[in-house]
């Protein structure tokens, strides 16, 4: 094992960190607590064991974007709800995302339970004489027959339609450029999931669109996990993922749109700015200092 993987494997599996990832879980309470944050580290290592460019990533950066995923609930696996992925950051070091996946934005929606149906499809240039997209008073209308063949040529567009409780359908469209547009907007526009699975990212795309439509009131998480991966930036040292996506106003795509209306909760604001006050502290000195009982997140590599 690298010492890279030593550290990170430290890092990720001490008692710290996994009390951090706890009382990020929204659900993990009572005895069960310390277990479901032991099973999510553990996730997050085997993750980052088969991939080696995310081996490279800092430690902070790590724990950062794997808190986010904890505090959406959302396992970091082979199923696809939640990745973390390498990007470089503009002094060119490896740092680690947190990225929703579209099946991730499905299962938010579904644990309102106010979600009656959610699903995005994609049109291809073979389909294009057989689907009808209506637009009328700024809603979508789409119908689109079940082929018995699969279909071929470019991705000419996309869409997400959702049915929640007391509502009619809501319905998202997307040109192939408008994808392309959003991607390019995006902080990875060249990842690999863009590269490999691209039906897949122009879904999410279209998803995290329609939520801009849904009611925030019922929909809290759905909405925190679209904008998720689009923020810029995070506030250093928080306690929960909440208090990141409270605290920055968002990106140039997604900005105000997914924050909760209302003040922060005076829990988490109060945790967030004595972690704050402390890297503060701490960089008036020339750098975090080790101690015994600061978490390994909160140090400067």
């Amino acid at each position: 094992m690298s010492n890279q993987m030593e550290v990170i494997k430290k890092g990720l599996l001490n008692g710290t960190t996994i009390s951090f990832f706890r009382d990020s879980m929204p659900n993990a309470t009572g005895k069960h607590a310390e277990e479901a944050a032991k099973r999510f580290a553990k996730m997050a290592y085997t993750t980052i064991c088969q991939n080696p460019t995310l081996q490279r990533c800092s430690l902070p950066s790590i724990i950062k974007a794997a808190s986010i995923s904890a505090s959406l609930d959302l396992d970091i696996d082979t199923r696809g709800l939640a990745y973390l992925v390498p990007y470089k950051n503009k002094r060119g070091q490896l740092e680690a995302q947190f990225q929703i996946g579209y099946l991730g934005l499905i299962e938010l929606a579904y644990r309102s339970g106010k979600v009656k149906a959610i699903s995005a499809h994609c049109v291809y240039e073979s389909e294009k004489d057989q689907v009808k997209i209506i637009r009328f008073d700024g809603q979508y209308k789409v119908e689109h027959p079940f082929a018995y063949e699969r279909p071929t040529g470019k991705m000419v567009a996309v869409y997400a339609t959702a049915q929640v409780e007391g509502m009619g359908p809501s319905t998202v469209v997307l040109r192939a450029d408008e994808v392309e547009h959003y991607r390019k907007l995006s902080k990875a526009p060249d990842s690999p999931a863009w590269k490999n699975h691209y039906e897949a990212m122009a879904k999410k795309t279209a998803i995290r669109q329609l939520a801009k439509f849904l009611p925030k009131s019922i929909l809290e998480d759905f909405s925190r996990g679209a904008a998720a991966d689009e923020q810029e930036s995070f506030v250093e040292a928080q306690q929960s993922a909440r208090a990141q996506i409270e605290a920055e106003a968002g990106s140039e795509t997604f900005d105000a749109t997914f924050q909760d209306e209302g003040e922060a909760d005076p829990e988490w604001q109060a945790k967030k700015d004595a972690a704050k006050a402390k890297l503060q502290e701490a960089e008036a000195e020339g750098g975090a200092q080790e101690q015994e009982e600061e978490p390994e997140f909160m140090r400067e590599d």
